[in-house]
């Protein structure tokens, strides 16, 4: 089943310029835009409304972007239900990943999966949940593993793999910290609100995790006094350590410190980490087999695991 033009028209679509399109595609724009002219006198009618850099689609145009969707679905699911069948998978599988640690788990698991599977192509990519969702949406992802607080998606399936805490890291230098070693099950609850006049480093707005830190806040009846927002949980847990702030990360991030006192901040603490995909998304043996190891993976982790 010949799909080339749809994809070239998908990647136009995306790219809403026929330049980086060409680029993407390793075509020069001129094949490419001889492709489209071919396309659209065949139809009869533009796909683009042409600009110089933003290309948008005519209502025809829609029509056919949405159509290409649902074939490249019907034929990505027929390929791999008869790959199922036959014993033989090749092709590419592409995972979404949120950043740092998704990138790690993904290190870790690729020999064995490639091993098991030496001709599939298991294409990682980072990007958040929403990023996620879209390009699952797409069909530009098979599946992807998220950490989210709510299943907001309603055109996507969402397998549970664990719970994850937060903790609230607090500098061993300040006065409400506990200066024993404690292993993460004796961690003690606290309550935010003793530490509204501290300082607090967290994670960036645009993240999942902030609007359940938020909320937090929210309830304890005041907004934190930020030191800055930002992007790497290591990175905030360090300046805990330092003595220079308070953070909030999940357990993962959370390894043991002798300068940081860890505390967990009650029941609305906490994300779901899941495997999320398209509704009627055909979830092959390959695909099944990396997510039984990743749900392995995580569930055996030292930091998610009491």
């Amino acid at each position: 089943m010949d799909t080339k033009t749809i994809e070239y028209m998908l990647c136009i679509a995306k790219n809403k310029n026929i330049a980086a399109a060409a680029e993407e595609l390793y075509l020069t724009q001129s094949a490419l835009n001889q492709q489209l002219l071919k396309l659209e006198h065949e139809l009869g009618a533009p796909l683009f409304v042409r600009n110089r850099n933003n290309w948008e689609l005519t209502d025809v145009g829609k029509i056919y972007i949405d159509s290409s969707r649902e074939i490249l679905r019907i034929k990505t699911d027929a390929y791999s239900k008869i790959q199922d069948l036959a014993k033989q998978w090749k092709g590419t599988i592409r995972i979404g990943l949120t950043p740092e640690r998704g990138t790690q788990m993904f290190i870790a698991l690729y020999p064995a999966i490639h091993k098991k599977y030496p001709d599939i192509v298991f294409q990682p990519c980072e990007a958040s949940v929403d990023a996620q969702s879209k390009m699952l949406n797409s069909q530009q992802l098979d599946f992807g593993f998220q950490t989210i607080f709510e299943q907001k998606y309603k055109h996507l399936e969402y397998m549970h793999i664990c719970d994850e805490p937060f903790y609230l890291c607090v500098p061993k230098t300040h006065p409400l910290a506990y200066k024993d070693r404690k292993k993460p099950e004796e961690y003690p609850e606290i309550d935010l609100n003793l530490f509204r006049n501290d300082y607090f480093t967290l994670v960036r707005k645009t993240s999942t995790m902030r609007i359940i830190i938020d909320r937090l806040f929210e309830h304890a009846g005041f907004k934190p006094r930020l030191l800055f927002d930002s992007v790497s949980m290591r990175g905030m847990q360090q300046l805990a350590a330092n003595g220079l702030c308070c953070s909030i990360i999940p357990r993962y991030y959370a390894s043991e410190c002798d300068d940081i006192a860890y505390y967990t901040l009650g029941e609305q603490a906490h994300w779901e980490l899941t495997v999320a995909y398209e509704k009627n998304h055909h979830i092959n043996h390959a695909m099944r087999d990396f997510i039984h190891m990743a749900t392995e993976y995580w569930e055996t982790h030292p930091y998610i695991n009491s």
